[in-house]
Protein backbone atom coordinates (compact mmCIF):
# COMPACT_ATOMS: atom_id res chain seq x y z
CA UNK A 1 0.00 0.00 0.00
CA UNK A 2 1.18 3.46 -0.86
CA UNK A 3 2.43 5.32 2.23
CA UNK A 4 -0.30 7.68 3.83
CA UNK A 5 -0.43 11.20 5.50
CA UNK A 6 -0.31 8.91 9.15
CA UNK A 7 2.58 7.43 7.70
CA UNK A 8 4.50 10.15 6.66
CA UNK A 9 3.40 11.94 10.45
CA UNK A 10 5.08 8.83 12.90
CA UNK A 11 8.27 8.55 10.36
CA UNK A 12 8.57 12.34 11.00
CA UNK A 13 7.79 12.20 14.25
CA UNK A 14 10.44 9.35 14.75
CA UNK A 15 13.28 11.06 13.27
CA UNK A 16 12.10 14.56 15.15
CA UNK A 17 12.32 12.50 18.42
CA UNK A 18 15.56 11.14 17.79
CA UNK A 19 17.43 14.42 16.83
CA UNK A 20 16.28 16.55 19.64
CA UNK A 21 17.06 13.60 22.24
CA UNK A 22 20.48 13.63 20.94
CA UNK A 23 20.53 17.46 20.40
CA UNK A 24 19.11 19.08 23.39
CA UNK A 25 19.89 15.95 25.55
CA UNK A 26 23.54 15.12 24.05
CA UNK A 27 22.00 11.71 24.76
CA UNK A 28 24.93 9.68 22.72
CA UNK A 29 28.71 7.89 23.61
CA UNK A 30 31.26 7.45 21.49
CA UNK A 31 33.09 4.53 21.02
CA UNK A 32 34.96 2.04 18.99
CA UNK A 33 33.51 -1.34 18.73
CA UNK A 34 33.81 -4.43 17.05
CA UNK A 35 30.94 -6.32 14.66
CA UNK A 36 30.37 -9.97 15.37
CA UNK A 37 28.62 -12.55 12.99
CA UNK A 38 25.05 -13.65 14.61
CA UNK A 39 23.22 -16.36 13.78
CA UNK A 40 20.92 -14.83 11.35
CA UNK A 41 21.42 -13.73 7.69
CA UNK A 42 19.68 -11.37 5.61
CA UNK A 43 18.48 -12.32 2.57
CA UNK A 44 21.78 -13.94 1.56
CA UNK A 45 24.15 -11.94 3.07
CA UNK A 46 26.46 -12.59 6.24
CA UNK A 47 24.94 -10.55 9.44
CA UNK A 48 27.32 -8.93 11.74
CA UNK A 49 26.40 -7.07 15.28
CA UNK A 50 27.98 -4.86 17.30
CA UNK A 51 26.87 -5.11 20.95
CA UNK A 52 25.16 -2.02 20.57
CA UNK A 53 21.30 -1.88 18.97
CA UNK A 54 21.58 1.96 17.47
CA UNK A 55 24.39 3.97 16.09
CA UNK A 56 23.69 7.31 15.37
CA UNK A 57 23.22 8.05 11.85
CA UNK A 58 22.55 11.77 11.96
CA UNK A 59 25.25 13.89 10.17
CA UNK A 60 23.79 16.91 12.31
CA UNK A 61 24.93 15.65 15.99
CA UNK A 62 27.97 17.66 17.15
CA UNK A 63 30.55 15.75 18.34
CA UNK A 64 28.87 12.34 17.65
CA UNK A 65 31.05 9.91 15.51
CA UNK A 66 29.71 8.74 12.50
CA UNK A 67 31.46 4.90 11.28
CA UNK A 68 34.04 6.39 9.12
CA UNK A 69 37.24 5.77 7.96
CA UNK A 70 38.59 9.08 9.95
CA UNK A 71 40.05 12.13 8.84
CA UNK A 72 41.57 10.97 5.84
CA UNK A 73 38.28 9.72 4.66
CA UNK A 74 35.31 12.23 3.51
CA UNK A 75 32.81 12.80 6.20
CA UNK A 76 30.29 11.50 3.57
CA UNK A 77 32.04 8.25 3.16
CA UNK A 78 30.53 5.65 5.51
CA UNK A 79 32.63 2.45 6.45
CA UNK A 80 34.19 0.24 8.66
CA UNK A 81 37.73 -1.61 9.38
CA UNK A 82 38.03 -5.51 8.09
CA UNK A 83 41.17 -7.10 8.94
CA UNK A 84 42.77 -3.53 9.77
CA UNK A 85 41.89 -1.74 6.25
CA UNK A 86 39.40 0.48 5.97
CA UNK A 87 36.33 -0.57 3.50
CA UNK A 88 33.66 1.68 2.01
CA UNK A 89 30.05 0.58 2.10
CA UNK A 90 29.15 -0.54 -1.37
CA UNK A 91 32.71 -2.11 -1.77
CA UNK A 92 33.16 -5.44 -1.14
CA UNK A 93 32.55 -7.32 0.95
CA UNK A 94 31.03 -4.41 2.84
CA UNK A 95 27.46 -4.21 1.52
CA UNK A 96 25.56 -1.82 4.21
CA UNK A 97 25.88 -0.78 8.35
CA UNK A 98 22.08 -0.72 9.55
CA UNK A 99 22.33 2.24 11.79
CA UNK A 100 19.21 1.47 13.58
CA UNK A 101 19.99 -2.27 14.16
CA UNK A 102 23.59 -1.73 15.23
CA UNK A 103 24.87 -3.92 12.06
CA UNK A 104 26.34 -4.26 9.01
CA UNK A 105 26.13 -6.82 6.13
CA UNK A 106 28.81 -8.51 4.06
CA UNK A 107 28.23 -10.31 1.11
CA UNK A 108 30.94 -13.08 1.32
CA UNK A 109 31.87 -14.74 4.71
CA UNK A 110 34.39 -13.38 6.83
CA UNK A 111 36.88 -14.51 9.70
CA UNK A 112 38.40 -11.29 9.89
CA UNK A 113 37.80 -9.00 12.83
CA UNK A 114 35.31 -6.11 11.44
CA UNK A 115 35.70 -2.80 13.77
CA UNK A 116 34.61 1.05 13.33
CA UNK A 117 34.61 3.99 15.64
CA UNK A 118 30.73 5.30 16.18
CA UNK A 119 28.56 7.00 18.53
CA UNK A 120 25.90 4.61 20.38
CA UNK A 121 22.58 6.36 21.51
CA UNK A 122 21.97 6.79 25.06
CA UNK A 123 17.72 5.66 24.17
CA UNK A 124 17.25 3.61 21.08
CA UNK A 125 14.09 5.11 19.19
CA UNK A 126 11.60 2.78 17.56
CA UNK A 127 7.84 2.90 16.24
CA UNK A 128 5.77 0.08 17.89
CA UNK A 129 2.24 -1.03 17.65
CA UNK A 130 2.22 -2.36 20.71
CA UNK A 131 0.01 -1.84 23.71
CA UNK A 132 1.21 -0.55 26.91
CA UNK A 133 0.57 -3.81 28.59
CA UNK A 134 3.21 -5.36 26.13
CA UNK A 135 6.19 -3.00 26.18
CA UNK A 136 6.03 -2.67 30.05
CA UNK A 137 4.62 -5.74 31.53
CA UNK A 138 5.38 -8.59 29.43
CA UNK A 139 8.54 -7.40 27.89
CA UNK A 140 12.06 -8.43 29.29
CA UNK A 141 14.52 -5.72 29.02
CA UNK A 142 18.59 -6.36 29.64
CA UNK A 143 20.51 -3.05 30.39
CA UNK A 144 22.65 -2.11 27.53
CA UNK A 145 25.77 -1.43 29.51
CA UNK A 146 25.94 -4.99 30.82
CA UNK A 147 25.74 -6.92 27.19
CA UNK A 148 29.02 -4.53 26.47
CA UNK A 149 30.55 -5.58 29.84
CA UNK A 150 30.34 -9.25 29.28
CA UNK A 151 32.23 -11.53 26.87
CA UNK A 152 31.51 -9.48 23.51
CA UNK A 153 29.53 -10.79 21.43
CA UNK A 154 27.16 -9.32 18.77
CA UNK A 155 23.21 -8.53 19.67
CA UNK A 156 21.01 -11.24 18.35
CA UNK A 157 18.01 -9.82 17.06
CA UNK A 158 15.38 -11.16 19.69
CA UNK A 159 17.42 -9.41 22.06
CA UNK A 160 15.34 -6.06 23.60
CA UNK A 161 17.45 -3.50 25.38
CA UNK A 162 17.11 -0.44 27.28
CA UNK A 163 17.25 2.52 27.95
CA UNK A 164 14.84 2.82 24.88
CA UNK A 165 11.85 4.50 23.65
CA UNK A 166 8.87 3.20 22.02
CA UNK A 167 6.48 5.87 20.00
CA UNK A 168 3.28 4.44 18.78
CA UNK A 169 -0.29 6.42 17.54
CA UNK A 170 -2.54 6.84 19.75
CA UNK A 171 -5.58 7.97 17.42
CA UNK A 172 -6.57 11.02 15.13
CA UNK A 173 -9.34 13.36 13.93
CA UNK A 174 -10.35 15.86 11.80
CA UNK A 175 -12.17 18.54 12.78
CA UNK A 176 -13.60 21.19 10.79
CA UNK A 177 -10.96 24.68 10.39
CA UNK A 178 -12.24 26.92 7.10
CA UNK A 179 -14.66 27.09 4.62
CA UNK A 180 -14.04 24.86 1.24
CA UNK A 181 -12.76 21.64 3.25
CA UNK A 182 -10.34 22.76 4.85
CA UNK A 183 -9.39 20.68 8.63
CA UNK A 184 -7.52 20.84 11.09
CA UNK A 185 -5.95 16.65 11.52
CA UNK A 186 -5.18 16.33 15.36
CA UNK A 187 -2.87 13.28 16.12
CA UNK A 188 -2.11 11.48 19.49
CA UNK A 189 1.15 10.23 19.76
CA UNK A 190 2.10 8.52 22.95
CA UNK A 191 6.11 7.66 23.82
CA UNK A 192 6.65 5.27 26.33
CA UNK A 193 10.41 5.72 27.89
CA UNK A 194 12.06 2.68 29.55
CA UNK A 195 15.31 4.37 31.16
CA UNK A 196 17.88 3.19 33.88
CA UNK A 197 17.65 5.89 36.57
CA UNK A 198 15.25 8.40 37.58
CA UNK A 199 17.77 11.10 36.37
CA UNK A 200 17.23 9.86 32.45
CA UNK A 201 13.65 9.97 33.33
CA UNK A 202 13.43 13.14 34.30
CA UNK A 203 15.93 14.93 31.88
CA UNK A 204 13.87 12.97 29.04
CA UNK A 205 10.52 14.69 29.97
CA UNK A 206 11.98 17.91 30.72
CA UNK A 207 13.62 18.14 26.76
CA UNK A 208 10.08 17.49 25.50
CA UNK A 209 7.71 19.00 27.39
CA UNK A 210 9.73 22.33 26.40
CA UNK A 211 9.08 21.77 22.83
CA UNK A 212 5.55 22.49 23.17
CA UNK A 213 4.02 25.18 20.98
CA UNK A 214 7.06 24.36 18.27
CA UNK A 215 7.08 23.25 14.57
CA UNK A 216 8.31 19.71 13.21
CA UNK A 217 9.20 19.30 9.82
CA UNK A 218 7.57 16.61 7.86
CA UNK A 219 9.52 14.43 5.39
CA UNK A 220 8.22 13.46 2.84
CA UNK A 221 8.67 9.67 1.26
CA UNK A 222 11.82 11.02 -0.68
CA UNK A 223 13.52 12.43 2.42
CA UNK A 224 13.18 9.55 4.42
CA UNK A 225 17.30 8.72 4.88
CA UNK A 226 17.22 4.39 5.09
CA UNK A 227 17.21 2.07 2.75
CA UNK A 228 15.89 -1.35 2.89
CA UNK A 229 19.21 -2.93 4.62
CA UNK A 230 18.88 0.27 7.04
CA UNK A 231 21.69 2.12 5.90
CA UNK A 232 21.90 5.80 4.04
CA UNK A 233 19.43 5.84 0.93
CA UNK A 234 21.73 6.29 -2.49
CA UNK A 235 24.51 6.45 -0.24
CA UNK A 236 24.21 10.03 1.05
CA UNK A 237 24.78 10.44 4.54
CA UNK A 238 21.68 11.82 6.79
CA UNK A 239 21.89 15.33 7.81
CA UNK A 240 18.31 15.69 10.11
CA UNK A 241 18.77 19.56 10.36
CA UNK A 242 19.88 20.16 7.02
CA UNK A 243 16.69 18.36 5.69
CA UNK A 244 14.42 20.36 7.89
CA UNK A 245 15.85 23.62 7.30
CA UNK A 246 14.53 22.79 3.43
CA UNK A 247 10.70 23.09 4.71
CA UNK A 248 8.45 26.18 4.72
CA UNK A 249 5.34 26.45 6.58
CA UNK A 250 3.06 24.12 4.77
CA UNK A 251 5.29 21.40 4.86
CA UNK A 252 5.67 21.05 9.01
CA UNK A 253 3.02 20.41 11.49
CA UNK A 254 2.70 21.94 15.36
CA UNK A 255 3.37 20.50 18.47
CA UNK A 256 0.17 21.89 20.42
CA UNK A 257 0.74 20.10 24.08
CA UNK A 258 2.69 17.62 25.52
CA UNK A 259 2.13 16.11 28.69
CA UNK A 260 4.27 14.10 31.09
CA UNK A 261 2.93 11.02 33.19
CA UNK A 262 4.48 8.58 35.74
CA UNK A 263 2.51 6.04 36.88
CA UNK A 264 1.70 5.19 40.29
CA UNK A 265 3.96 3.04 42.63
CA UNK A 266 1.16 0.00 42.11
CA UNK A 267 1.93 0.37 38.75
CA UNK A 268 5.29 0.59 38.55
CA UNK A 269 6.04 -2.11 40.94
CA UNK A 270 4.63 -4.31 38.58
CA UNK A 271 6.75 -2.98 35.92
CA UNK A 272 9.71 -3.98 38.46
CA UNK A 273 8.74 -7.16 38.70
CA UNK A 274 9.75 -8.13 35.48
CA UNK A 275 12.13 -5.56 35.14
CA UNK A 276 13.46 -5.17 38.80
CA UNK A 277 16.00 -1.86 37.53
CA UNK A 278 13.90 -0.33 35.20
CA UNK A 279 12.75 3.57 35.46
CA UNK A 280 9.56 4.25 33.00
CA UNK A 281 7.19 7.20 32.06
CA UNK A 282 4.87 8.35 29.42
CA UNK A 283 4.53 11.58 27.30
CA UNK A 284 2.03 11.92 25.33
CA UNK A 285 1.96 14.74 22.19
CA UNK A 286 -0.75 16.34 20.37
CA UNK A 287 0.29 17.49 16.79
CA UNK A 288 -1.68 19.84 14.44
CA UNK A 289 -1.41 20.07 10.93
CA UNK A 290 -3.73 22.41 9.11
CA UNK A 291 -4.99 20.79 5.73
CA UNK A 292 -7.77 19.34 2.75
CA UNK A 293 -7.57 16.01 3.24
CA UNK A 294 -10.32 15.38 0.52
CA UNK A 295 -8.29 17.04 -2.02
Amino acid sequence: MKPQFDNQIMSSMLLWFDNKLLTKGEAFQNTTGQFYSVSDDYYGYYAFASSYSQIVSDASIAGGVLPTGGADVLPSTPGLYIGGTFVDVGTPPLEAIDYNNGRCYLNQSNSSDITGSFAIKDFNVFLTNQTEDEILFQSQYTNRNQISGIVPTGLEPDTKTYPVVYLKNDGSYNEPFAFGGQDNTVMNIRAIVVADSQFEVDAIGSIFRDQRMTNIALFDEADMPFNSFGGYRNDVQYNYTGIAATKNDSQQMFLEDVNVSRFDRTLENEVRKFNPNVYSTIIDFEVNKIRFPRL
